[in-house]
């Protein structure tokens, strides 16, 4: 049976990118609306509203990650949709400029969509809060207002945008200043240091730096926690020990990428010897957690998707060398010059390192 975590289906294919939805989103968006639903006053509509602005807005934010990635010659494969947020799984140069270029993407297409919403909002005499903390489901229509004379009364259009620019501007200021990874804070950054300090001393620090955010979001549930507030509370909770997971995952990564040859200069082929020495026995190895079996299985599958894929950007890289030998190169898509420029760089860091 599968790992309840990569449990996930595809709703469709744009512009060469597979998107898939995990099952987790659903059950999240059914507890959402259900939650509506048992209020006393019910706002199971509006819930509704709300997840499938969040839905797309998040959906548009992974895209611009995956179009950015494509701008510096790098490719995009998939994005999965789950409650906590997208992720994009983009293929780009091992240079700072990319990651930086491809991190700021998803930010972006958020700032974007906000300051569309604010100038239909505009239209209507209305402004949005600056507080990315506003309810766009139980704040008063006053909280919107411009200027004296405006209606404080929203239609459904004008309350539609504004909810729009709501979610969005909150995921702007969720992503940049939460720093850690997964999120694009973290990724921001890593890229800055990246060209001062090193690939290394850089993940390092956005690790510790979201390490240090994880603890603060969980201290801040503890402080502020409030029975009627408990379910965001609770997000919040989770929220924490997913940054804290996913910083421990890639401290785990960075730390195993120590061991390949050469990879940052050190060579471990000869073994240890002056600790063989010392010790007459191996000590005696303790049986992983299910948390470490989990990563194995993770970084197992990591191994053979990527396996896989280079055997299929061979192939291809065969065929289009074919295809170029007997047209010219004229005879290529952009895509397919998008594609060589990208293997190429990818196989030039390969004999770097």
């Amino acid at each position: 049976m599968r790992d309840p975590l990569t449990w996930s289906f595809p709703i469709g294919r744009f512009f060469g990118i597979t998107v898939r939805v995990h099952l987790l989103f659903l059950f999240f968006t059914i507890g959402m609306v259900a939650r509506g639903l048992t209020a006393e006053k019910s706002y199971a509509l509006e819930a509704l509203i709300i997840q499938a602005i969040l839905f797309f807005s998040v959906l548009l934010h992974e895209f611009g990650h995956c179009f950015a990635a494509r701008q510096v010659d790098g490719d995009a494969s998939e994005i999965l949709m789950w409650p906590l947020g997208g992720l994009a799984f983009v293929d780009v140069p091992n240079t700072a400029r990319a990651n930086l270029i491809t991190v700021l993407g998803g930010p972006m297409v958020n700032l974007m969509l906000c300051i569309a919403s604010a100038s239909a909002l505009a239209v209507y005499g209305l402004v949005p809060p600056i507080n990315p903390l506003w309810d766009p489901i139980f704040a008063e229509p006053s909280l919107l207002t411009w200027v004296s004379t405006a209606s404080t009364e929203l239609n459904p259009v004008s309350r539609f945008f504004a909810q729009l620019f709501s979610i969005n501007w909150l995921l702007f200021w969720f992503n940049v200043l939460l720093v850690g990874f997964p999120l694009d804070g973290g990724r921001i950054l890593q890229c800055l240091l990246w060209p001062h300090v090193g690939y290394r001393r850089a993940t390092l620090a956005a690790i510790f730096c979201g390490w240090v955010v994880a603890l603060l979001l969980a201290l801040s549930v503890v402080v502020f926690f409030k029975a009627s507030d408990g379910a965001n509370l609770l997000m919040l909770f989770f929220l924490a020990l997913f940054i804290y997971a996913t910083c421990k995952q890639e401290f785990m990564l960075l730390e195993g990428r120590m061991n390949d040859e050469s990879v940052f200069g050190y060579d471990f082929s000869q073994g240890y010897t002056s600790l063989e020495r010392e010790q007459a026995a191996p000590p005696k190895r303790r049986r992983p957690n299910f948390w470490q079996r989990w990563l194995q299985r993770r970084a197992e599958r990591r191994r053979q998707r990527d396996e896989e894929e280079r055997v299929r950007e061979e192939a291809r890289l065969d065929e289009l060398l074919a295809k170029v030998r007997a047209n010219g190169t004229q005879s290529l898509t952009e895509e397919e010059k998008r594609f060589l420029n990208r293997v190429s760089a990818k196989f030039r860091n390969r004999n770097q390192s």
